[in-house]
């Protein structure tokens, strides 16, 4: 596969998918490119995640995938939780205060 990635909401939606549907994991193992047409991923963006096609493979369990998707849910949540924001004062010299 190469270094391209699903957005992340695409990537959130296959690996909820892959957590708690049995019948698309089936799917998803036989052929991974129909199952990522299904989730409505583009032809032309599964091209760009495996040059060479995707083949049949066996999944992790489902458990594993939905840590995964906690993980992947909860990333950059960090990094804006602690922003703190600059207050600017624009009435210097008002005795309104």
């Amino acid at each position: 596969m190469s270094d391209n990635r699903l957005p992340k909401d695409q990537e959130l939606k296959l690996l909820q998918k892959l957590s708690t549907d049995d019948g698309f994991r089936a799917r998803f193992e036989a052929d991974p490119a129909a199952a990522l047409a299904e989730l409505g991923v583009s032809p032309k963006d599964v091209a760009s995640l495996a040059p060479n096609g995707f083949g049949p493979c066996q999944l992790a369990d489902k458990e594993t995938i939905a840590k995964s998707h906690k993980q992947l849910a909860e990333t950059g949540m960090t990094d804006h939780v602690c922003l703190i924001f600059p207050a600017l004062r624009l009435n210097y010299g008002d005795k309104t205060d």
